[in-house]
């Protein structure tokens, strides 16, 4: 900018000379000077807010490129994270290949991931996902109030297909990895605010720097409130509401020369109501043996049911869409959730070697109440409570030599959990001939053992192995009275163990033909543990232990730069998950059985891109198709239909999804730059539910966003606009059968929209 106010005055000098030839000179050669500071000036810009960049990942432990790791692998930085205005970590489920995510009762309470369409077919806080979720380090295995705390992130890793070996802990599906930002050498602070829709208000600040010589801190801390962005059509309360508060604190210390400690104190609350439940009535007349309705008419609200004698529009006062659903719950739809945890993380570095010890402790504090029914007549709502606590212990060693690099450590996981389920809450249940309140203790202990060893082969070619040994024991207690429909007092006093161990691991070939392309082929193994329901055992079958599932995936992948810029990443892969645990829910009456529903195979393939298509216009676009098929003998009797799983596909598992975002900078020279950014997310039709039933079949759909913002020359201030779901899509992420001719959906957010205000130093 200095340069370009010097040519302008250069310039007028030299107008005023009298030598033509001379002054035509001048003033190409300052017109040069010109074009090239403000070219510098627009590059310098648009690097400030390019979100392409050169990610270092610990996918296997140790910091690499995120080109050179053979493993298919996302990954976003934190400033990434900001730039795309994404306001928590899940939010990158949208431009993953083959990554859905949903939540049964809302995200702070029961968020679910699917990778590669192995998700948790389960709602019951009494199992842990297939699709772990890590923060900085520290396994989650209850994710509930996980996305409280996802903010002020480093980065976040999406590691697609097992992680047997370096992870381990039922990582049959893959994991998501969230890393903080870590305390500075130097003084810096940030802090953003956010108005939005259904006066949604969110604060976010850290501030970190040197404490004394030798030790860094960083405090961070965020706020979301907004008033929810369903009505309760029976009583007018707003549903879904938002009321949420995160901190993490760090204190992080040299040891001499070689060592560092890192202490990581962090928590969150949540006091909300849940989301609300579309009801869904199968039949054209509220009588029994009445047609059923055709399926766009049941997810439309407009058809009844014998269990309630009512129409569509009566359930719901008239209203059937995302903004306004029922609920004639006593008491309300509450949802509360607190946690609370530490970690500490010491690393040493020796001549050959580092030691890093990572001890951390979480509590989870969970209360949810929803209404099953989603009508006005109280029937089926529902109640949960969680207290649970966990530690964990890993100790690892790293080391490289001149052809290799290994890293091999021992895991310690202790968890243990009080479940407590009653339905309905309201006192007039003996009116209704129907109650269930169940006590569920769950303690869970495990150890396991891994290692893994990359060789130089050549200088193209290495070798990767890995191997883990597991063992768990988990011991299950539950009391239980269950009275349905006038039938006599089912009590239930049942205490069962289950004790299992596996072996699981790696064999690939990493193949480097030029310092741009890394090829791999693998083979790949992991265990997700058994274990035993915590929710609805409504009969001495469903307290039965569920055994482990195993999976082999064969996969081969391809990572490469083009023309020095722009990056393409593939992947393909074949799995077989045997013994695939999965939750059938039958009845109201019956409750709901978890069992070992069969095998399952699934082959698809993943294509990313990332392409600076000029200075000032970047793309980012990625695709994932996917097949699955279950091979299983099981029939389950489900709502007064029959249903067998051989040959359907697992739930959220769209054949082909695609995303693309497309960012564009406007500079406006001294007075900063202008960021418009579009994406768009897109996946085929794809059912909600394990039966396949035709009520649970979401049709294709696809999201749309955009913003527009501007930065500050030093970018030390911004203001954005953006719009969420641009057109207002209508779409489910979750539905059920309750009963013969009855169930629910869940609706996916409506069309919202804000400004955001940034700033730091």
């Amino acid at each position: 900018m200095t340069v370009t106010r010097n040519a302008k005055e250069i310039s007028r000098r030299n107008a005023s000379r009298n030598s033509p030839p001379g002054r035509y000179r001048r003033q190409r050669y300052l017109l040069s000077i010109g074009i090239a500071a403000a070219t510098l000036t627009s590059q310098v810009y648009a690097d400030q807010q390019s979100v392409i960049e050169e990610v270092t990942v610990t996918a296997q432990k140790r910091q690499q490129s995120l080109q050179d790791v053979s493993v298919a692998v996302s990954a976003f930085s934190g400033d990434a994270i900001e730039k795309m205005g994404f306001e928590e970590g899940l939010d990158i489920t949208e431009q993953v290949p083959n990554m859905n995510f949903f939540a049964i009762f809302g995200e702070a309470s029961s968020p679910s991931v699917s990778l590669r369409g192995i998700s948790l077919v389960n709602f019951s806080d009494s199992w842990e996902s297939p699709v772990s979720i890590y923060v900085d380090d520290v396994y989650r295995g209850n994710p509930a109030g996980s996305a409280i705390q996802l903010f002020d992130l480093q980065r976040v890793e999406v590691l697609r297909g097992p992680q047997g070996t370096l992870y381990g802990r039922n990582t049959t599906g893959g994991l998501v990895h969230y890393v903080s930002r870590r305390p500075t050498e130097d003084f810096e602070a940030r802090a953003s605010a956010s108005l939005g829709s259904y006066s949604e208000r969110i604060l976010e600040g850290a501030v970190s720097g040197p404490l004394s010589d030798g030790v860094r801190g960083r405090l961070a801390v965020k706020s979301t409130q907004n008033d929810g962005w369903q009505t309760n059509a029976v009583t007018g309360d707003k549903l879904n509401d938002t009321d949420n508060f995160g901190y993490r604190a760090q204190l992080d210390f040299d040891l001499g020369d070689s060592g560092g400690l890192l202490l990581n104190m962090h928590g969150s609350s949540a006091d909300q109501q849940s989301v609300g439940f579309a009801h869904m009535g199968y039949l054209e007349e509220p009588v029994a043996g009445a047609a059923t309705c055709s399926i766009a008419r049941i997810q439309a609200g407009r058809c009844t049911s014998a269990s309630f004698g009512m129409t569509g529009a009566e359930a719901v006062n008239g209203h059937f869409d995302p903004e306004h659903v029922a609920s004639g719950a006593a008491g309300g739809l509450g949802t509360s959730i607190d946690t609370a945890g530490s970690s500490a993380t010491l690393t040493w570095d020796f001549d050959n070697f580092s030691l890093t010890s990572i001890t951390a402790y979480e509590e989870l504090d969970k209360f949810l109440q929803d209404d099953g029914d989603g009508t006005q007549v109280v029937y089926f709502d529902e109640q949960y409570s969680v207290d649970a606590e966990q530690y964990t212990q890993e100790l690892r060693l790293n080391g490289d030599t001149e052809k290799s690099n290994w890293v091999t450590g021992f895991y310690y996981y202790k968890d243990d959990r009080g479940l407590v389920t009653e339905s309905p809450t309201t006192a007039d249940w003996d009116k209704l001939g129907l109650w269930h309140h169940e006590r569920v203790a769950l303690n869970t202990e495990s150890w396991a053992l891994f290692g893994q060893l990359e060789y130089d082969l050549s200088p193209e070619l290495t070798l990767v192995s890995g191997l883990r040994y597991t063992a768990e024991k988990r011991d299950f207690a539950q009391k239980s009275f269950s009275i349905f429909y006038g039938e006599n007092g089912l009590a239930l006093d049942v205490t069962d163990d289950l004790s299992e161990d596996a072996t699981t691991g790696r064999l690939g070939l990493d193949w480097r033909p030029n310092d741009h392309t890394l090829a791999y082929a693998n083979v790949s193994t992991g265990f997700k543990s058994g274990g035993f329901s915590g929710s609805y055992n409504a009969s001495l079958a469903a307290t039965r232990p569920v055994q482990s599932e195993d999976i082999t995936n064969y996969e081969v992948g391809l990572k490469t730069t083009l023309a020095g810029r722009y990056r393409l990443n593939a992947a393909a892969f074949n799995y077989t998950i045997k013994g695939y645990q999965a939750q059938v829910f039958m009845t109201v009456a019956d409750g709901s059985v978890i069992t070992n529903a069969g095998d399952v195979t699934g082959t698809g393939a993943e294509i990313e891109l990332t392409a600076p298509v000029t200075d000032n216009f970047e793309l980012i676009a990625g695709a994932g198709y996917l097949t699955t098929e279950f091979d299983s003998n099981q029939i389950f009797h489900v709502a007064g239909d029959n249903y067998t799983l051989d040959g359907n596909e697992l739930p959220s598992a769209p054949k082909f999804t695609y995303n693309l975002m497309a960012r564009y900078y406007q500079s406006l020279g001294d007075r900063g730059e202008l960021v418009f950014q579009g994406d768009y997310s897109w996946q085929a039709e794809h059912f909600l539910q394990i039966e396949n039933d035709p009520y649970s079949l979401q049709d294709s759909y696809g999201l749309a966003n955009a913003s527009v913002g501007w930065h500050s020359p030093s970018d030390r201030y911004s203001v954005e606009g953006f719009v969420r779901n641009l057109t207002n899509e209508e779409y489910f992420t979750y539905q059920n059968t309750l009963g013969a001719d009855w169930g629910y959906g869940v609706w996916g957010q409506p069309r919202t929209a804000g400004v955001r205000m940034n700033w730091k130093i």
